[in-house]
């Protein structure tokens, strides 16, 4: 919520395939231009939390579902899209193509 685009926000532990993973859900403030980029707001989150705090998945809602009292529905958050978070990067810098490199001969 600090950071000046993001008006709600709200961060579920979920389950999937056995593990837990972080997943925040962010509304934009009104009047936002630009929608909000999930890559800037993990990188902000990076800088001021340690990483196992850090949501894995960023889900940009219009607005968070409400109870009738005014407190996130938590049962009514959509589950997030799952399929781009096994997407390849490929390693970058003498450090990440140098572990590659061992990870493919194992």
């Amino acid at each position: 919520l600090q950071q000046e685009d993001i008006h709600e926000a709200v961060v579920v532990a979920q389950s999937h395939q056995g593990s837990e993973r972080l997943v925040a859900y962010v509304s934009a403030t009104a009047g936002t231009q630009a929608p909000l980029e999930t890559q800037r707001i993990q990188r902000a989150l990076h800088e001021s939390l340690p990483d196992y705090m850090v949501p894995g998945i960023i889900v940009v809602l219009d607005a968070l579902p409400l109870t009738p009292n005014g407190k996130v529905d938590r049962k009514a958050l959509p589950a997030p899209e799952l399929a781009n978070i096994n997407t390849y990067e490929a390693p970058e810098g003498d450090t990440e193509i140098a572990l590659a490199g061992i990870w493919q001969e194992v």
